[in-house]
């Protein structure tokens, strides 16, 4: 009975076929992506100045680039970052959203158009009479 225990009994195993399984995107992000994504996700939130009328002046940063969180498009409740010519970033207050979609979709206008980006340039933020505003300076 030497071979019977290699084939019992005669019947030898069949393999089964492999059930399909959803399959499960294996994407990995490129490194410069890796690294954007981790900045972003530690990024300290803008301090805003609150001004007491429109003639005093808030807080000017050098900004480097203004970052939408995604792909940019869809609803206000994707975040918006700056990067500051220093290399830090600020996540922006929910009410900087819309300038932030609109300043990059004007650059990106621009840069379409053959002229050169605004960025860097000094930007202005602050708050007058409890809503924040951002000015190209």
């Amino acid at each position: 009975m030497k071979g019977s225990s290699l084939r019992r009994m005669g019947r030898q195993k069949q393999n089964k076929p492999r059930r399909e399984r959803p399959s499960v995107p294996n994407a990995v992000p490129a490194a410069g992506q890796a690294q954007r994504q981790r900045m972003l996700h530690i990024a300290d939130m803008l301090d805003l100045p609150t001004t007491i009328s429109s003639e005093q002046t808030g807080v000017a940063l050098e900004v480097a680039a203004v970052v939408l969180a995604g792909d940019g498009r869809g609803a206000g409740d994707r975040p918006a970052y700056v990067r500051l010519t220093d290399g830090s970033v600020k996540l922006l207050p929910e009410g900087l959203r819309p300038w932030a979609r609109d300043v990059v979709a004007s650059d990106l206008d621009l840069r379409a158009a053959g002229g050169t980006s605004v960025f860097p340039c000094r930007v202005e933020f602050g708050v007058v009479d409890g809503e924040a505003y951002a000015a190209l300076l």
